[in-house]
Order: C-alpha cells, then sequence, then structure tokens
C-alpha cells in the first residue's frame, strides 16, 4: 500500500457505502448528495455526508442496518469500552481488521514501535477480545481496543514477551501493581529502549500508588509512554477517577516519577465506528499532544452550531473523521465524532516540521451530536437479538 491513492480509495469507498448500505442512501438521499457524481476531488470532500456516532450504540438498536454486507459474512461484533453501559457495535469482517494493520503500519514515524521491553497496561488481546463476548445474529462480540491490541501488537514486534499488567480477576480484570514496580525497578538507570503502553488512566493511576511508596526513577531518554484509548475525561469503561486528567498534568507528573522525557509521550486517538487511528506526540508549549493527520485519510473540523467546516488555526469544532479503508463491511467511511477538536496546522506541524494537517483533541462535547443527522436515521425495525 506504498503507493496509495486516497481520493481515489475513499471515492470507491464512500459510492460502495452509499450503493450497499441503506441507512447511508437515506442520508445521501435526504441532502441530494451523490458520491458516484458529486465526489471529484480533495475540495469536494466536504460536502460528504456523515453518520453520528450515537447511531452506532447499543440503545438507538440500528447497527444492523449500518452494515453493508449480510450479517451471516460477518466475523464479529466489535464493541467499544462505555462509562454509560451504552457501547458502540460493529460489525466487521477480519478482512477490515487487516486492512486496518495495513494502513497504520504505514505511519510509524511517532510510535517507536520496535522496542526491546514492553510493558502494558492492557490485558493480553485474547482475554481483551473475548471480555464478556455474547453472540448477536450468531457472531460474537469483541472488544475493539482488544483487536487494536492485537494490531499494535504485531506492528510492534512484541517478541520479547511484553508484560500485560492487567489480570483477569472474578469476571474483571485487576491490575499487577507489582509486576508494574519490578518492570521500573529492574530498568531503573540502565537506558534500556523500553516502552510503557496502554491506559490512561491505568498508568496515572499506578504511578500515584507507587509515587507513595518508592523514590521516582530514571528510564532514561530511550523509553516511550504510548497512551490511547482515550480516557482523558477520568473515565474509561467500568474505570472512573471522579475527575478529568489533564494532559499536561498526566506528562509532567509521569515524566518526572519515571524519568522519561516529555517529548517521549505518545498519544493514539482512535473509536470503534470509524477503524482511523491517529497518533501524537506532546508539546510541552502547546500543553497538549499534536495529531498529524496520515496521508490516508482525512479529517473536518466542523462548527458546533452550525456544522459548517472551519479552516483557521485555532477554530474549534467537531471532528469529522473520513476514511477509505477497513469499512468494507459497515458505513464507517464518514464518521462525525462528538469530541472537539482544534486546528493547529492546516499543512505542516510547528514542532517537528512533519508535513499534513495537525490538530488537538480538547475532549467530549456534550449533547453535540443531536445536530447532526443521527435522528433522521430510521430505516427499519429491531433486528438485533442475543
Amino acid at each position: 500500500m506504498g503507493n496509495l491513492d486516497f481520493l481515489c480509495d475513499f471515492k470507491e469507498n464512500i459510492v460502495d457505502q452509499y450503493e450497499k448500505c441503506k441507512a447511508y442512501k437515506v442520508i445521501c438521499d435526504s441532502q441530494n448528495y451523490n458520491p458516484t457524481t458529486d465526489f471529484s476531488d480533495e475540495g469536494s470532500i466536504e460536502k460528504v455526508p456523515f453518520l453520528v456516532t450515537t447511531v452506532f450504540k447499543k440503545s438507538a438498536d440500528l447497527f444492523y442496518n449500518l452494515l453493508r454486507v449480510s450479517p451471516s459474512e460477518l466475523d464479529k461484533w466489535t464493541v467499544s469500552s462505555s462509562t454509560s453501559g451504552d457501547p458502540s457495535i460493529v460489525g466487521r469482517r477480519n478482512e477490515d481488521i487487516l486492512k486496518l494493520k495495513e494502513v497504520v503500519s504505514l505511519d510509524n514515524k511517532i510510535l517507536d514501535p520496535y522496542c526491546d521491553y514492553n510493558c502494558v497496561f492492557y490485558p493480553t488481546p485474547y482475554d481483551m477480545k473475548n471480555y464478556r463476548s455474547i453472540k448477536i445474529m450468531n457472531k460474537p462480540t469483541e472488544s475493539y481496543i482488544g483487536n487494536m491490541l492485537d494490531i499494535f501488537s504485531e506492528i510492534f514486534d512484541l517478541k520479547y514477551n511484553p508484560i500485560f499488567l492487567l489480570k483477569p480477576y472474578e469476571g474483571e480484570f485487576r491490575i499487577d501493581i507489582d509486576a508494574f514496580e519490578d518492570f521500573i525497578k529492574t530498568h531503573n538507570k540502565k537506558n534500556h529502549h523500553l516502552a510503557l503502553r496502554g491506559s490512561t488512566i491505568l498508568i496515572y493511576n499506578a504511578v500515584q500508588y507507587l509515587k507513595k511508596y518508592m523514590k521516582p526513577v530514571q528510564l532514561g531518554a530511550k523509553a516511550l509512554v504510548h497512551t490511547g484509548g482515550g480516557g482523558w475525561d477520568g473515565k474509561k469503561g467500568s474505570i472512573s477517577i471522579g475527575s478529568k486528567i489533564e494532559r499536561w498534568k498526566f506528562v509532567e507528573e509521569v515524566s518526572e516519577f519515571l524519568g522519561i522525557p516529555q517529548e517521549n509521550f505518545v498519544d493514539t486517538y482512535s473509536f470503534t465506528e470509524n477503524s482511523f487511528p491517529i497518533t501524537g506526540h506532546y508539546s510541552s508549549k502547546f500543553k497538549s499532544y499534536l495529531f498529524h493527520i496520515p496521508r490516508w485519510g482525512r479529517v473536518i473540523i466542523r462548527d458546533v452550531k452550525t456544522l459548517k467546516p472551519l479552516h483557521n488555526v485555532h477554530d474549534r469544532g467537531l471532528l469529522q473523521m473520513l476514511n477509505a479503508y477497513g469499512t468494507s463491511s459497515f458505513a464507517g467511511a464518514s464518521v462525525l465524532v462528538d469530541d472537539l477538536a482544534e486546528i493547529v496546522s492546516n499543512d505542516r506541524c510547528p514542532e517537528c516540521g512533519r508535513e499534513g494537517m495537525v490538530i488537538k483533541i480538547l475532549g467530549r462535547v456534550k449533547g453535540s451530536e443531536a445536530k447532526g443527522c443521527g435522528a433522521t436515521l430510521n430505516v427499519g425495525g429491531n433486528k438485533s437479538e442475543n
């Protein structure tokens, strides 16, 4: 995929979605939009209709209608983690997961994937994928984060027996804090090429706990902290710390305790409904992560009230993500998220100089999705059964 043509591939994807997903066609037709004739170049991408993430929620009971294929052709239903108990449910085939792995593999400049030692604040991919799995239309549910773990585990070539810190315990997971303590003590002042990866909340909680019992360590300039899966609002799945985690505070406190330079902190943003992960490096100047939009995707920032596209640096709005790859089984090519983002640059990172759009993720916007197209999407009855 080294010579991918995003615009060509995206048009093929969005036309296929229009033709095979009745729900998406309803949305397009209501806006007098036909991607076959109305999508032609970069300038026309802002007119592509979107779905909102709420239509994928279990409570909406529309996830069946968002498929492009028959449920019998699916391999799984991927499920988001949810603090509200109302997860998103997305039907996927394995070929989509493999395609996602291909495109993510093209973008390793920030991630530093080939560390000698890895300590992961998640369960094993197998345990994560199968956590509380049920059957929907005879297909199993799997954690989306578990599938992402699988992808990143292969990309990172985790052949050195990574330590997965979350262990199954009485139907839930419990962090092995002793293993984490042993890991950082073992590598203290050795300047090993290592990575701490996983949940923001769990890494932060573990550091806060160990601060009470031990002195800071020095893991060195070759160490990396790679967070992912959100949690900056202080909630993730069944875990809540009761308050928001400021990105600058997380980086400063974890950096100080573990002896890892702040410039070695990266974060991956992704969500179940789109299959489009973006990764950012921390900036002490901006006190936030600067996310680079890769050449295999596009992002549009839309005004919260009018939903019109925004273009200027410092403009803030809702995040629309457009994806050409890994959504062949469901309507995930153009999705509006209820997260607020800010444009940092339209063409080049002000810190590392890398070309492409750069944004900051600012957090969740309450009630914003109602202004999207979700209220018009009513194309069928209840199709699901556990």
